[in-house]
């Protein structure tokens, strides 16, 4: 089985992604000893909204613009992603007019001033084209483009933040607006690259855009649920301990995050490889991709207990006094990430069969349970309740959809075992 391929592409979006973790590090020294707690809750909660806009504008179809991609030969791809453009546009307006009217309700939830708020829905907007281009340069291996936007936006996003806490003045408003205007110049640049390389055609299609419906619309309750196991936590963190301790745990969140930002980087490589390679039904070569998957898993468990046992150490260096209290979550934060790194490899199955309605309910369902779990584990143990909650939610969803998957589309995960 040739590797060199997948090694290569992980290997390039793994160095981008540490590139562009690094930089939210190298910030982390300078903004926890500037901003206070409650200004860090306030970035973070900004960050959350935009995620939860996400679900909305755009509706999805930018995945099926990744799948549609392997299927030229019947689809017209550039009048697809045009088509898919004019979704964004829509339903980008119908969320702008959902939330300025419940701008109250949703201030009073997330602690960001109204409107930031419909800053942060245009923000989601400007990602959707981003995500686009970056999605064309995965599927079509040009991993070196992906990654010199990916580094090129998280670069501009600090440059930016640090102008304006440092030399401008401002608190929160500084770091929020750094993230604003990053976002609309990459998205600029992004369009423009489109364009350029004939991935945006007219006429619009009527078809393609019930297509794109179809396959988006059943996803947003699975991108709903993902953001209630993602994002509930720092939701009932503010709502329940103060936005203070949202900054706090924000920091945590940081620190786990490195597993997530490498497993995410190689599931970019690992993807279009693992679809390639299922297309030849090579039962041998089915228990050669089991192994690799389990050795994975076992690899993510080792790394997630090894940043937790080390997280008081880092964080007595790298943030300010204030923030410190977080390491005790660090540990559940990181296994959290390992179990989403795991949930990675066996989604990539449910997608290829095309069963994302079903997963959808799985997502819904473990998110729901989440909100449940954790506004209870957060009552009762404070901050580490939260931690608790994003382990075992992350545990739920990855359990659920290897359930989904080797329903969907049956791997030999016994037999791989079995005859090691």
């Amino acid at each position: 089985m040739k590797t060199k391929g997948l090694m290569k592409s992980a290997g390039i979006y793994t160095g981008s992604n540490i590139v562009t973790a690094a930089i939210p590090f190298l910030l982390l020294p300078i903004l926890t000893r500037v901003l206070s707690p409650a200004d860090y809750g306030i970035v973070a909660m900004f960050g959350i909204m935009v995620s939860i806009f996400s679900a909305f504008t755009g509706l999805g179809a930018q995945g099926a613009l990744e799948v549609r991609y392997f299927e030229q030969e019947r689809i017209d791809l550039p009048r697809y992603a045009a088509s898919c453009l004019l979704i964004l546009m829509a339903s980008t307006a119908m969320v702008l007019l959902c939330t300025f009217l419940s701008k109250g309700i949703l201030e009073s939830m997330s602690g960001v001033p109204g409107d930031w708020l419909m800053i942060a829905v245009l923000v989601a907007a400007m990602q959707f084209v981003v995500l686009a281009r970056l999605l064309l340069w995965q599927v079509s291996k040009q991993a070196w483009k992906y990654g010199a936007m990916q580094i090129g936006q998280s670069g501009l996003n600090a440059g930016l933040s640090l102008w304006l806490v440092l030399v401008i003045g401002l608190a929160w408003e500084g770091r929020t607006l750094g993230i604003v205007i990053a976002s609309a110049i990459v998205m600029v640049i992004a369009a423009a690259s489109l364009w350029r390389d004939g991935w945006i055609r007219s006429p619009i299609s009527l078809e393609y855009i019930k297509d794109a419906l179809r396959f988006g619309v059943p996803l947003i309750p699975h991108m709903l649920g993902g953001l209630l196991i993602a994002a509930v936590d720092r939701i009932m963190v503010t709502n329940i301990l103060g936005v203070s301790q949202t900054g706090i745990y924000t920091v945590a969140m940081q620190i786990g995050m490195v597993l997530s930002l490498l497993t995410g980087a190689f599931n970019r490589a690992y993807a279009p490889w693992l679809f390639e390679h299922l297309k030849n039904r090579d039962g041998a070569q089915k228990i050669q991709i089991v192994r690799y998957t389990y050795l994975y898993f076992l690899l993510l468990i080792v790394m997630a207990l090894s940043l937790g046992l080390l997280a008081p150490a880092i964080l007595s260096v790298l943030v300010g006094e204030a923030f410190r209290t977080g390491a005790e979550v660090v540990i559940y934060v990181a296994a959290g990430f390992a179990f989403g790194g795991m949930y990675f490899m066996v989604t990539n199955y449910v997608f290829l069969a095309g069963a994302t309605a079903r997963l959808a309910i799985i997502t819904l369902t473990s998110g729901v349970i989440n909100v449940v779990a954790t506004y209870l584990l957060i009552s009762k143990f404070g901050l580490a309740g939260a931690g608790y909650g994003f382990m075992g939610s992350q545990a739920v969803l990855f359990l659920g959809t290897w359930y989904l998957a080797n329903k969907v589309w049956p791997m030999p995960w016994k037999k791989a075992l079995t005859e090691w």
